[in-house]
């Protein structure tokens, strides 16, 4: 048990030696003001994503009112052509929109590691942890997935309809 102790305490030693806090070179009203840029831009990146995820399902209940409209009125073959091109458009409209969502949050991640060197070493060290090469994975494979979910709802609606139409 000794041993362990003895052991324990060299290793935090040693880890307060490793980490030696360098603060930020930038005067106080500067670094405020960059903190202040930073908390928005992660503001902003929550903002956005949450309204990628709420367009994705407004889409979907859009689609669900569609097909009730579509029975509820027993439309006819023209209605149901004008209810499949208003599916299309729509789904070719939230997928450039998510695609845009992209873009913006691509833009405000630079602009974090933009402010990242003029943060302290140990701000830095922290921000580390996660790649960005991981974190730009992780978007892309979710906006892909969105916008699988919103073609495959399409798809669902086209089968509604024709089923609909069928009689």
């Amino acid at each position: 048990m000794a041993r362990d102790k003895t052991d324990s305490k060299a290793t935090e030693d040693t880890l307060d030696e490793d980490i030696r806090v360098e603060a930020s070179e930038l005067d106080d009203k500067t670094h405020a003001e960059i903190r202040m840029l930073y908390a928005e831009s992660t503001e902003t990146l929550r903002f956005v994503k949450n309204h990628q995820w709420k367009t994705v399902g407004a889409t979907l209940l859009t689609y669900l009112g569609l097909i009730f409209v579509a029975g509820w009125t027993h439309a006819g073959p023209e209605m149901i052509n004008k209810l499949m091109a208003t599916t299309i458009l729509l789904a070719t409209a939230v997928i450039f929109t998510l695609v845009i969502y992209q873009f913006w949050m691509h833009n405000e991640a630079a602009k974090i590691d933009r402010m990242n060197p003029h943060m302290s070493n140990l701000f830095r060290n922290i921000r580390a942890a996660k790649s960005t090469r991981e974190g730009n994975i992780h978007r892309y494979l979710l906006l892909g997935f969105m916008a699988v979910v919103v073609a495959l709802g399409a798809v669902v609606v086209h089968l509604a309809l024709d089923r609909i139409a069928a009689g």
